[in-house]
């Protein structure tokens, strides 16, 4: 799925909630408090409460599709548990890469529903149960040159989802013994050469289920359902009847939870996109193995165009901004994308030159819907003075 379809979904599930928000008369509006010194335009508060409301329940919806591809992928894994076979070993990669991306799209609800301070502690374990990268391969697997390395061959920790779990970043951050990115090791294999076979049952010996291959097998599937486990958890928390997050975020007045979501969108941006995008061939990349950080970043770029500038309108970006802001944010998005586009996958592949202008324009996004990025009004749109004639 490309970054347009995901914009389609996403923009879907917003304008099917915002209804009349453009018509919304600014007579009633009041005036906002500032944020991070930044002074807003008045806003109507009819039009922040229906936009409010929309996001949160199109955050809602992104999370039941992402937990849906979640449920998708540890079928898969079941299956190619149960029947080892190359075409099963590709259907279980194609499913990762789904719920990779549809994982991804819901970063911005994410951090929009863990803003309060209360509840940072919780999403920031959330976040890293699901997505801590980059995942050392050594740490769960046998790697060359180090044939007994990994969970795999250390049988002196049982496999459970709850020892995986204390497992997961024990001494060193990239010890990833759950989420995406260590199931993304156990499916392509510690240097992008993963065949079924490894997967294969083997009923030889005494112990058969401390051999190798076995225990490859239990922490495949454990790690598949830990995904599963914590996209449902979340899931099931959002709604407004779960009286858990949406409570805090409905507590407040409409205009506050525009900035709250202003809040959210540029941390999102400052604090997980930007590390996506390498500064150095040093640095870490997210998804080496699945060949897939670019395709991510398209689709969390998705979620936040769909917020701010969705098609037809009526967006974050129309209400928080100027109208010199909107159309620099939309320039912003489509020179961004069009990067992107051109770019290898992943990101370690790509031209250093790139990487650095994808940089600038992540932060300049982020500039602009702080409202910190001030835009001059161009020549085009400035009335020429009339002179006198001779």
């Amino acid at each position: 799925m490309n970054g347009d379809t995901l914009r389609q979904i996403a923009c879907g599930l917003l304008l099917a909630s915002l209804g009349a928000v453009l018509g919304c008369e600014q007579k009633s509006a009041a005036p906002p408090k500032a944020v991070r010194g930044v002074a807003l335009q008045p806003v109507s508060e009819k039009a922040a409460s229906d936009l409010s409301l929309a996001i949160w329940q199109a955050g809602q919806a992104q999370v039941v599709h992402t937990r849906g591809h979640a449920e998708t992928l540890q079928r898969t894994v079941v299956a190619l548990l149960e029947q080892p076979g190359e075409d099963r070993l590709e259907k279980a990669r194609l499913a990762w890469l789904d719920a990779h991306r549809e994982f991804a799209a819901t970063l911005p609800y994410i951090q929009l529903a863990f803003s309060p301070v209360a509840l940072r502690s919780q999403g920031r374990e959330l976040l890293l149960a699901l997505d801590s990268w980059p995942a050392q391969a050594g740490y769960l697997d046998t790697v060359p040159g180090y044939s007994d390395s990994g969970i795999v061959n250390d049988t002196a920790i049982e496999l459970t989802l709850a020892n995986l779990r204390k497992q997961h970043r024990l001494t060193a951050h990239e010890e990833a013994s759950i989420g995406f990115h260590a199931l993304e090791v156990m499916l392509w294999g510690p240097t992008s050469e993963r065949m079924a076979a490894q997967f294969a049952a083997d009923s030889r010996g005494e112990k058969p289920e401390a051999l190798a291959t076995n225990r490859r097998r239990a922490l495949t599937r454990l790690i598949a359902r830990g995904i599963e486990e914590d996209m449902g958890g979340l899931a099931r928390s959002w709604p407004s009847s779960a009286n858990n997050l949406s409570r805090r975020y409905l507590a407040l007045g409409p205009v506050a939870r525009l900035q709250q979501i202003r809040a959210a969108h540029t941390q999102v941006i400052d604090e997980l996109l930007l590390s996506r995008l390498p500064e150095g061939s040093e640095s870490d990349v997210e998804s080496s193995l699945a060949a897939d950080s670019k395709q991510a970043l398209l689709a969390a770029m998705a979620t936040l165009q769909s917020n701010w500038i969705p098609t037809g309108g009526g967006g974050l970006a129309e209400l928080l901004l100027d109208r010199h802001q909107v159309s620099a944010l939309e320039q912003t998005f489509a020179d961004l994308e069009a990067l992107l586009l051109e770019m290898e996958d992943p990101f370690e592949l790509a031209e250093l030159g790139q990487l650095a202008k994808a940089r600038k324009l992540l932060e300049k996004m982020a500039g602009l819907m702080a409202g910190t990025t001030q835009v001059p009004a161009s020549e085009m749109n400035i009335m020429p003075a009339v002179l006198p004639v001779e």
